[in-house]
């Protein structure tokens, strides 16, 4: 529950800066790729530098949503604000491709709380009548994230500073979005019984963990009727309809 001492419009522009942030990520390194792979090589691990992000903001989602439910919106939406930080920066010090993956994973932790959470705490802090508007202002962060992302700003920052500020530019605007949330949000959170479905949190990472890593490696590294293709899809079929079976 929203509380009354809430400031709508600054915790609106703190969201949107965050969210803006998490949706940037997403494409903008593209443009940086080049200049990556010619500093750090693993040429063939291209695709992850992507994939790994997606991957974690995917499967963390869900988990998210209910940790908000239980511990409150602003507590967990600033550890994950902090967790995709956290990896931004050590993105920047990568000193190889492998590296550079695993640090997006943890880039890709912090962004799955940033657009459940956002969402949900305008659904808290608006009324039925005025959250069309509101949602429109957060969908039109992902369409100006993608023009002004790869194409502009991405070029500016590889052509005349340094890759590594595709991830540390990250840095201002997460800490403007924090300084935002914990100042001017303010929340009663509802003392209940407290408990995680961590099997069915376990089922789906893994469910959706097969799918992705089909979808990276079938029809290049892998045939798409290879040994390694089928079993990961058996994986992920079987993963899903038992995560859906043990929900009802």
């Amino acid at each position: 529950m929203v509380h009354q001492k809430t400031n709508r419009p600054l915790v609106l522009v703190a969201l949107i800066l965050s969210m803006f942030m998490a949706a940037i990520e997403g494409t903008i390194v593209a443009t940086a790729m080049p200049n990556i792979v010619a500093d750090l090589g693993g040429f063939s691990l291209y695709s992850w530098v992507f994939s790994s992000f997606l991957l974690m903001q995917a499967v963390t989602t869900m988990i998210y949503g209910k940790l908000a439910d239980l511990f409150g919106r602003k507590p967990v939406f600033i550890i994950g604000v902090i967790i995709f930080l956290f990896g931004s920066v050590l993105c920047g010090l990568a000193t190889t491709m492998i590296t550079l993956i695993i640090f997006r994973l943890i880039q890709g932790v912090g962004a799955g709380a940033i657009h459940p959470i956002v969402t949900t705490i305008v659904g808290d802090m608006y009324t039925m009548e005025e959250r069309a508007k509101v949602q429109g202002y957060l969908a039109s962060v992902w369409g100006i994230s993608s023009v002004v992302g790869p194409p502009l700003l991405g070029g500016i920052i590889v052509q005349f500073i340094d890759w590594k500020w595709i991830f540390w530019m990250n840095i201002p605007i997460g800490i403007a979005g924090l300084i935002g949330v914990i100042v001017f949000f303010h929340e009663e959170v509802l003392k209940e019984k407290k408990s995680i479905d961590y099997f069915g949190s376990s089922l789906f990472f893994v469910a959706i963990s097969a799918l992705i890593i089909v979808f990276v490696q079938a029809g290049t590294n892998w045939a798409w009727l290879s040994i390694e293709t089928i079993s990961l899809l058996l994986i992920f079929i079987i993963g899903i309809g038992t995560f859906f079976m043990a929900g009802k």
